[in-house]
């Protein structure tokens, strides 16, 4: 306890050192289990989780303010580079998940000195951390983001034993996460004024009832979606009230993919959409949109004005086309890869199944001069629209006070990327029952939930609430899947596919064959499935999984991630998992086609065009 002369950073720093110098303690303890001539291999997993739990008390602050180390010290045990970067090599193995992976694994003898290494490693970066928190300025709206971001992190990820794939310790660690919020804000507002000391109160009360829910919980048998309509949204809840009573600087800014001002994750609108796919922004974003609504279903985008956008992207097949492969420009051949939904495509960061676009803007450019697909280019196509007076009345009101109030190449890109922006929907029957608003699912949908997050292990590829590959909370990295699904080509017996994936864009092995973790959105809707269109049913998918993707069919899949040990879901839960798949379909208020498209004065054959192509 400090003298009311602290000043809020030297609090934090005094808790974080204290805290730290806690855990430095403990892996000092497995690293002695570890070097025994005979390791006590239940000794030292207990001495892991150990360590494990005291560091869940101050990642919050480490990944956010020293993300490096944070990093380092918890990275996944799957091989990876740096996002995007295609010269440095990979990333090596190290931290606590690669010491479990160790010390669970039947090669422990065979380990021993990696895992000294491993140990030894996070030893030297833990004991560094109290001199780099001595030269750093903790500012306090970061740290209430940073302890935000904590619980969307804890209770997205490490909850369903993202982190703790073989002990099953992520129940327990999230209590922890829980108590170092508790003690790092106690640290920080001990002396604070009755009426905020309320709402500390009123937090610290919730965090207790959570913790007594977690404590209730035996491995494999959690209740994920309870805990979350009925402990997580609160707690959310509360921290945000208490954030926005204790810091004296109320001027948030929205640097985050998620909308801190949001009460829950589950909220309707908790995400920044403009943080994930960037795009410029405009003083009549609708107008523009509008635009874009009507060239997305305009043939005349195409070279030979039968095909639009709409044509793979169809609002009664929630944006797909119901093709295992796309058609392709020339009628009766095709592509080589399924057409994805559009819907909720902003809340990503590429685009494309191997993720070859960054932007909206990009997507459509790389659609358009595909001779595969539109067959065509943005001059052509503005050269075109510029004889349509309605066009040219619709670009220069849309984009009033701009650069872009001419038909242009650019101005068409915008337009069409501000419609695709507008393709949102978060208001499942799902998103209804588990922000607390209605109680809509029924309890195969529930139970089918908590398969999902528990047995299944789909939660750990999928991330909440989104269901798609951003891994949460910072929503940066996309998640790269190699699960060996089987050839689209019906052969006897059928084949791995061959389709290199991401590797055509980035020639690492680790890349090859691997593809982005689709979103699960209106999955319902948009049969069939896998970047092949292999599957028909969700029943055939879920089937997949339950046998271990590739491997467990039989396939030799050298660099599968997916795990290829069978799932064992019985008959009735794989029923639940499908009934709980159903309740993520929300395309209201997006299925809109335009009733006529803009006229052309010189041109009654292309006047005659079809509202979003004849195929």
């Amino acid at each position: 306890m400090g003298s009311e002369e602290d000043s809020f950073n030297d609090r934090v720093i005094r808790e974080m050192t204290l805290q730290t110098d806690s855990l430095l303690s403990s892996v000092v303890v497995l690293s002695k289990k570890c070097n025994e001539k005979q390791i006590d291999t239940l000794s030292a997993q207990l001495a892991l989780n150990d360590c494990r739990n005291r560091y869940k008390k101050i990642e919050g602050i480490l990944a956010y303010f020293f993300p490096g180390e944070a990093f380092r010290l918890n990275k996944a045990v799957v091989p990876s580079i740096e996002e995007d970067d295609e010269v440095s090599p990979e990333v090596p193995f190290s931290g606590f998940q690669y010491v479990e992976s160790i010390l669970y694994s039947d090669s422990l003898g065979f380990q021993r000195k990696e895992l000294k290494a491993a140990i030894d490693q996070i030893y030297f970066l833990i004991s560094n951390l109290p001199i780099s928190y001595s030269q750093f300025f903790f500012e306090e709206r970061s740290v209430w983001e940073a302890l935000q971001m904590q619980l969307v992190r804890q209770f997205m990820l490490g909850f369903a034993d993202f982190e703790t794939v073989d002990s099953k310790n992520g129940v327990v660690e999230s209590a922890f996460v829980l108590n170092g919020i508790h003690e790092l804000i106690n640290a920080a507002y001990f002396d604070a004024a009755e009426i905020k000391k309320t709402e500390m109160t009123n937090f610290f009360n919730e965090i207790r009832r959570s913790e007594k829910t977690l404590s209730s919980y035996k491995i494999g048998e959690i209740n994920y979606f309870a805990f979350y309509v009925d402990n997580y949204n609160s707690l959310s809840a509360s921290l945000s009230k208490l954030r926005d009573i204790m810091l004296s600087e109320k001027n948030l800014y929205f640097t985050t993919a998620i909308n801190f001002q949001n009460q829950s994750i589950f909220d309707p609108h908790a995400f920044n959409t403009y943080f994930f796919v960037p795009g410029k922004t405009h003083a009549n974003q609708s107008e523009v949109a509008e635009l874009g609504r009507l060239l997305f279903f305009d043939p005349a985008l195409s070279a030979n004005n039968l095909r639009a956008c709409a044509s793979c992207h169809q609002p009664g097949k929630a944006f797909t086309d119901g093709l295992p492969l796309s058609q392709s420009f020339e009628p009766g051949k095709f592509l080589t890869r399924n057409a994805p939904t559009i819907i909720n495509s902003v809340l990503q960061r590429k685009l494309f199944h191997d993720g070859r676009a960054f932007t909206f803007e990009d997507q459509a450019g790389r659609v358009m001069s595909n001779p595969l697909e539109m067959h065509n280019d943005f001059q052509t196509v503005a050269d075109k629209l510029v004889h349509s007076s309605e066009y040219r009345s619709l670009f220069k009101s849309a984009f009033s006070g701009t650069e872009d109030t001419a038909v242009t190449s650019r101005s068409i890109l915008v337009a069409i990327a501000e419609y695709e922006r507008t393709l949102i929907g978060m208001n499942t029957k799902f998103d209804k029952s588990i922000s607390g608003r209605e109680m809509l699912l029924n309890n195969d949908e529930v139970e089918g939930f908590n398969i999902f997050m528990g047995k299944a292990a789909c939660g750990t590829c999928h991330f909440l609430p989104l269901f798609n590959s951003l891994i949460p909370p910072v929503y940066v990295e996309t998640e790269w899947e190699i699960i060996g699904a089987p050839s689209a080509q019906l052969t006897n017996p059928r084949k791995l596919d061959d389709d290199i994936g991401r590797y055509a864009i980035i020639p690492v092995d680790i890349f090859r064959n691997s593809f982005k973790t689709p979103g699960l959105r209106n999955i319902a809707l948009t049969a069939p499935y896998m970047h092949n269109g292999v599957f028909k049913t969700l029943d055939e998918v879920i089937d997949f999984y339950d046998r271990g993707g590739g491997i467990g069919l039989g396939y030799e899949v050298p660099n599968q991630t997916l795990p290829e040990e069978p799932l064992n879901l019985s008959p009735t839960e794989k029923f639940q998992l499908k009934s709980f798949l159903e309740t993520l379909n929300d395309t209201i208020s997006l299925n809109t086609i335009p009733g006529r498209l803009p006229e052309f004065e010189d041109n009654e054959l292309l006047n005659g065009r079809k509202i979003g192509g004849d195929y």
